[in-house]
């Protein structure tokens, strides 16, 4: 039988529609599992989380219901002409599948990311128009639902107002001022202390010739201020009041909306839950490291969007080339320079030394809420200067290896994903969503689960529609030709590894290229030692180093793994090795384990 069209909402009433026709769901504590689930679509979802996310407090049977909600979902989500059900038991937690164009949350994160990146008024508000038609109420409006997945409503609901706002400012550039007053006359009785709305409404009357209307506009969203707060409107209000009462021809524009620099929400995001909850806790500032590949500006761009309506005043990022190949790292001067230009501080007021760019960055978003996303960090005296000093702004940094001199800032290490999320990634990436689990699993482990490598992968058997998947397996079992193969469609790998081989010191790269003659997967320094003819102090010290560098997994204290594709690459490295050398390293490990045994 031949799958159906499956369609997941949430941005309402929490629904599964199958052929356009509805799935009975059960009742509210149960579509609250579903929507919980839903919310993080293809990640595994812990017992605990979701008893947490549902209930408020947890009740002595909440378990055994929970099991029992688990249950009906799993049959309901056995979708007609599909071998299995979308909702799957790991090691993990509970993950269900959906993939793309299925779920109404994902078509609104999609259309805002492209709204919100558009450089033309009217393409953004298609895609901000097209975002907001897709919510057909309150988010999960009809569950049950505990204070976690009331916090993770909220912030959708904040999502969608900032969306709405970016909207309103689009139609404004636009011209339809008289269509506008209205709307947002509404929106302001709704919320009276919104002076972003107050603002908009003032130049939609302005553009209507209702000067005076417009100037009333202020006064009452003055008075709600002060008799609600205590404090004045900000600095763009007042200076649009101030235009207004001289009736200056220059605030018939709109204010320029804040820096909005980051990339596109990833289209194709799986898994994560842990650390997108990490990320959305309440530092300041959070250093995300991990192995070339692992998806840290992925995982950070993605967290970005989710944080991005507690940051009205600017979402700026910056690629800091801590391992761009052939380019050096962004100096913090520079770094600073391209920071206060994205808020409009002028090239003529920014001093010409790091310290006074500095203090003037601090300065400059002292009283403001904005996002900072620093990818590819080299160091830690590179970011330094870069971070905030009083204020509700907060930092995201992605970096290849830890950088432990940013004390205060919280460190996030990112590892390759458990096997179902790079199952997912797989199918979801080749297309190929009905080959058998076994031979899927055995791809993503050769590729390491690493999710760069998975992806090419994907790519590699999507490009070959008559490969069966068995022959892919075949082609990448051979770890001679693993990289290179990997490569053909994601050249980026051998690349990524070689600027991490290349960042090291030549002692630490010695003894990265010696790691490819090792015998077995466990490394452990008196082996090593001996093939590096060293003390085993010495061994130690620089396995470690390669720990902090994300090219060594420490299993347990004295013992180290090699990822797999780290590995392929540092035996292709030692095979290089003039025979000599290569012959002498080899009897010397060789030697230890003879002198172990005896």
């Amino acid at each position: 039988m031949k799958p159906q069209v499956v369609e997941f909402r949430v941005l309402g009433p929490v629904e599964m529609r199958v052929a356009d026709k509805p799935v009975p769901l059960g009742g509210p504590r149960q579509r609250a599992v579903l929507g919980a689930l839903l919310l993080h679509a293809n990640a595994a979802v812990g017992v605990r989380t979701l008893l947490r996310l549902v209930w408020t407090e947890t009740p002595s049977s909440a378990s055994s219901n929970l099991r029992t909600y688990l249950a009906r979902l799993r049959r309901a989500l056995h979708l007609p002409g599909e071998p299995e059900s979308r909702l799957r038991t790991g090691a993990d937690g509970y993950a269900l599948t959906v993939r793309p164009g299925e779920l109404d949350l994902a078509d609104f994160t999609a259309h805002a990311a492209a709204g919100e990146r558009a450089d033309d008024a009217e393409v953004a508000g298609t895609h901000l128009a097209r975002a907001l038609a897709v919510w057909r109420g309150p988010a999960l409006a009809d569950v049950a639902i505990g204070p976690l997945l009331d916090a993770e409503v909220t912030r959708l609901e904040a999502r969608r107002e900032y969306v709405r706002e970016r909207l309103l400012r689009a139609r404004l550039e636009l011209g339809e001022h008289t269509e506008l007053v209205p709307e947002l006359r509404a929106l302001l009785v709704h919320d009276p202390l919104a002076e972003d709305r107050a603002a908009l409404l003032m130049l939609a009357l302005h553009r209507c010739g209702r000067r005076a209307e417009a100037l009333e506009v202020y006064r009452s969203t003055r008075a709600a201020l002060v008799a609600t707060t205590g404090i004045e409107p900000g600095p763009e209000l007042r200076e649009l009041h101030v235009r207004l009462l001289a009736d200056d021809r220059v605030a018939a524009t709109a204010p320029a909306p804040p820096p909005a620099q980051l990339p596109a929400d990833p289209d194709l995001f799986v898994g994560r839950a842990t650390e997108l909850s990490d990320l959305a806790a309440d530092h300041r500032v959070v250093v995300v490291d991990g192995m070339a590949g692992v998806g840290k500006t992925t995982l950070v761009v993605r967290a970005a969007h989710r944080l991005a309506p507690d940051h009205p005043d600017g979402l700026l990022y910056l690629d800091l080339r801590g391992s761009t190949p052939d380019t050096p790292p962004l100096t913090a001067a520079d770094a600073l320079a391209r920071l206060l230009r994205s808020l409009d501080v002028p090239a003529a007021a920014i001093p010409t030394d790091t310290e006074s760019r500095a203090a003037l960055w601090r300065s400059t978003v002292a009283g403001k809420r904005v996002l900072v996303v620093l990818d590819d960090a080299h160091r830690a005296d590179q970011v330094e200067p870069l971070l905030p000093g009083v204020g509700a702004s907060r930092v995201l940094i992605t970096c290849r290896r830890r950088l432990p001199l940013l004390g205060h800032a919280y460190p996030l290490s990112v590892d390759v994903p458990p096997r179902h999320d790079a199952a997912t990634l797989f199918a979801a990436v080749s297309g190929r969503h009905a080959e058998p689990d076994a031979q899927v699993a055995a791809v993503v482990e050769l590729c390491g689960r690493l999710p760069l490598a998975v992806r090419a992968a994907a790519d590699r058997l999507r490009d070959r529609p008559t490969w069966p998947i068995g022959y892919l397996v075949g082609r990448l079992a051979d770890e001679r030709r693993l990289i290179a193969e990997l490569d053909s469609c994601a050249p980026t790998l051998a690349t990524a590894l070689t600027t991490s081989r290349a960042a090291l010191r030549d002692d630490q790269r010695r003894m990265l290229d010696l790691l490819g003659l090792y015998l077995g997967t466990d490394v452990r320094p008196p082996a090593v030692a001996a093939l590096a003819e060293t003390s085993v102090r010495t061994a130690d010290r620089l396995l470690e180093d390669l720990v902090d560098a994300r090219l060594l997994h420490q299993t347990a204290p004295g013992h180290y793994q090699l990822h797999a594709l780290v590995r392929a690459y540092v035996r292709g490295r030692a095979r290089s090795l003039d025979r000599a050398s290569l012959r002498r390293a080899l009897h010397r490990l060789l030697d230890h384990y003879l002198a172990q045994a005896g």
